[in-house]
């Protein structure tokens, strides 16, 4: 089936022009003055996984404590609009609202809950990794790994001067005995 309809294609998104992706083509009024400043994402090393998600379930929780309260005083002004309803029909419109309120706040002590369980897993998945969180165990780790990488290089060291001194004795003997 052919039609005649004419298609604009820019009301796709579609530009008749090829698109040039250089990274910078969308500040170029601001190269006009020399150079711009470029944001160097790779300066920030990747974080710690663990510490992300705690920040964001401590975020979480912020924000849900927050909505608790603001549920738990529309169910209040909620109940007293009910007590205070004159007629039968906005007693029962309040009543609706401490209702929804009354399971926004259960929602949101469940949810609070799963937060905290959460919270509880990734700290003993973090202790049961075997890091050591003592400063003592810390502490001597790191003694130890110190002397370890001070015996490797005074090994290392000791073999290089022994061998310079067997080259040197070598040429030693050979100059006292003549030619």
């Amino acid at each position: 089936m052919e039609t005649d309809l004419a298609i604009d294609i820019s009301l796709f998104g579609v530009s008749p022009e090829m698109g040039v992706y250089d990274g910078l083509s969308a500040c170029g009024a601001g190269f006009a003055g020399g150079a711009a400043a470029v944001l160097d994402t790779k300066a920030a090393g990747p974080g710690d996984p663990f510490l992300d998600m705690q920040a964001m379930l401590l975020e979480m929780t912020k924000e849900l404590r927050e909505r608790f309260q603001r549920f738990q005083s529309q169910r209040g002004q909620a109940e007293r609009d009910a007590d205070d309803a004159g007629d039968e029909a906005m007693r029962k419109v309040a009543q609706t609202d401490a209702k929804a309120a009354i399971e926004a706040v259960s929602l949101i002590v469940r949810t609070l809950e799963k937060i905290d369980s959460l919270q509880r897993t990734l700290i003993a998945e973090r202790t049961d990794t075997g890091e050591p969180e003592d400063e003592t165990a810390l502490i001597e780790e790191f003694d130890r790994l110190v002397e370890q990488r001070v015996k490797e290089r005074m090994n290392a060291a000791k073999t290089e001067w022994m061998r310079e001194i067997r080259a040197g004795g070598d040429a030693a003997a050979g100059l006292e005995g003549g030619p």
